[in-house]
Parts: C-alpha cells; structure tokens; sequence
C-alpha cells in the first residue's frame, strides 16, 4: 500500500499543467521509469494512443496537440495503474495472438506467444484430414478463449468445445469469438475438464483435446513477475505442489474421450515435458509423445495419440 501511495504523490506533484501529447509522454515516462518499469516511454505512448484512438506513430506527428482536460484525467490514472504494475494488457484491454486482436481484462489469463507454438503444432496435425470430415476439438481452460477462437478461424471444418470452470472467463471467450465471427463453430461450456460433455454424446468421437492448463506449483508462485503474481487470475495459474495436478487431471479420462488416433495436445511449464510425457505413457493408451521447443530451446509442447 505505501508503494501505491508513494505513486500517488509522485503523480499529483509532477502532472503538467498543460495537456500536451509530448508533455503528458514526458511526463508518463518519468512516472514508469521510477516505479521500474521496464518499457517507460513505450508503455506510456501504447496507453495515450490507445486512450487518443490513434497510431503510436501520430503522438510523434502531433506531438504539440493539445488534449482534453477529461483525456488527461483518463490518461492519468491508466499510468497510475501501470505504475502500480497492472499489466498493460489490462489498461489497453487488448494483446495480439496469432497476428489477431483479442480482448483480455482481469478475468483472464493474458495470451503467451508460447502458446502460439501449441495451436500451430494443433492444425500441422490436421493438415491431412478430409476437409469433408469434421473435426472435434476439445479446449480445456479457455480462458480469453485465443486457443479455441484461432483454431475455429484456421481450421474450415471444425467444431470446437471449449470449457472452462470460470464463468467470467468464457464471459471474455464470447466478447471474443463474437469479434472474430466464430460464435456458429464454438460451444462454450461451464464446467469442470470433461464434465460438461456429457448428453453429446461424444465418447470415443473427439478429434483432439487441447489445453494450455495451469501448471505453476505453488512453491514457485512468490517468483512469478509482479504483474503476474498480483493481477493474473491465480486459479489459471497455479495447479497444486509439483505444478501437474492439472495435467494428471486431464489425462485421467482423456482416452475415454477420444477416438482411436485423435490425440491430445498440452502446454508446459519449464522442466515439465518430460514429467508430462511420462504421466501420458503410464495411461498405457496413448503413443510415445512428442516434444516440441519453443523459441527458447525449451520443451514447451507435448502431444501424443490415442492407440
């Protein structure tokens, strides 16, 4: 609370008294780079273009344009709230996935590039499928709904469902698949992993399950970047004492689910893949996994299929 309150005053004694795009910059910046934030300038002109409705590249065309005093205000407390580390994503309500825009606030998970590597690893498995057969996904842990909504654009013949136990989490998965035009491919489900398909009569006809489940233990959360540890949803993040009670949860009843050669697809931590892969070949039904790095070098993606 003093960290907030000593923003606070740093903002009220330095806020200039004419509202300039280049004043308020200058004046955001100094505010960011004191409460250490990495970015400084960048983070302060992504949040006056976004609130400004304009390209990052206008503030340096206009750079003595005059704003509102209701403009300034507005800017004002969005750098009070990053300076207090809400993430930026949250203040812009906006993070790109897969070159497309998706809604986030604090109700979800902010989309990782790493998981870009796992909806892509997705459809390089469906290259071969008949484009007359449809195919059945299964997102467990939609969160912002970006794994589900870019598969439902990528994929023509596709029919997605996507669960997730947080009923404001699929409120955002519906902002965004009403903006991508998805809404007629995705069913959106309450519920917890395979619970909520149950009466469709699914059993054994699943093409693929998918999931970017939590998987931080709990012993490692008080690590986790600031932004993250204080305003990510924790339930998102943090899957028991090892980090794989989502997993082995998952997997349990996975093979029941698909069909014979459908396969199941998952997002991990760092230094899980090869735990994961081993919880998956102890099911005995499933194939010797699949690793794939990520742009780090690291394990990030495990995917195997039903025998």
């Amino acid at each position: 609370m003093s960290q907030n309150r000593n923003v606070s005053e740093r903002l009220e004694n330095a806020f200039p008294n004419i509202y300039t795009i280049s004043n308020l910059i200058f004046w955001a910046k100094s505010i960011l780079q004191k409460s250490n934030i990495d970015s400084p300038r960048l983070d302060a002109e992504i949040i006056l273009s976004h609130i400004l409705h304009c390209k990052r590249i206008d503030l340096y065309v206009h750079p003595d344009r005059v704003v509102e005093d209701t403009v300034a205000l507005t800017y004002k407390n969005a750098i009070q709230k990053r300076a207090w580390r809400v993430p930026l994503q949250y203040i812009t309500n906006h993070e790109e996935f897969m070159s497309m825009d998706f809604y986030v606030d604090e109700r979800v998970l902010i989309p990782r590039q790493e998981t870009e590597l796992l909806v892509e690893a997705v459809i390089k498995k469906l290259q071969s499928t008949p484009r007359n057969h449809e195919i059945i996904i299964v997102d467990i842990g939609v969160g912002s709904g970006n794994i589900a909504i870019t598969l439902a654009k990528k994929i023509e013949n596709a029919r997605i469902f996507a669960i997730d136990i947080s009923p404001d989490a699929l409120e955002v998965a519906n902002i965004n698949a009403r903006r991508h035009q998805v809404l007629d491919k995705i069913i959106f489900l309450c519920g917890d992993i395979y619970k909520p398909l149950e009466g469709y009569k699914l059993e054994s006809k699943v093409d693929v399950i998918v999931s970017n489940p939590p998987y931080i233990a709990t012993d490692e959360f008080h690590i986790l970047q600031e932004e993250v540890r204080r305003f990510e949803p924790y339930n998102a993040l943090v899957s028991g004492r090892n980090g794989l009670q989502m997993f082995c949860r998952i997997l349990k009843d996975a093979h029941a689910w698909l069909k014979p050669g459908g396969f199941i697809a998952m997002e991990v931590g760092e230094k899980q893949a090869q735990k994961v892969a081993q919880l998956i070949e102890d099911r005995g039904c499933f194939q010797k996994p699949e690793l794939i790095k990520d742009y780090q070098h690291i394990y990030r993606i495990v995917i195997s299929k039903r025998l």
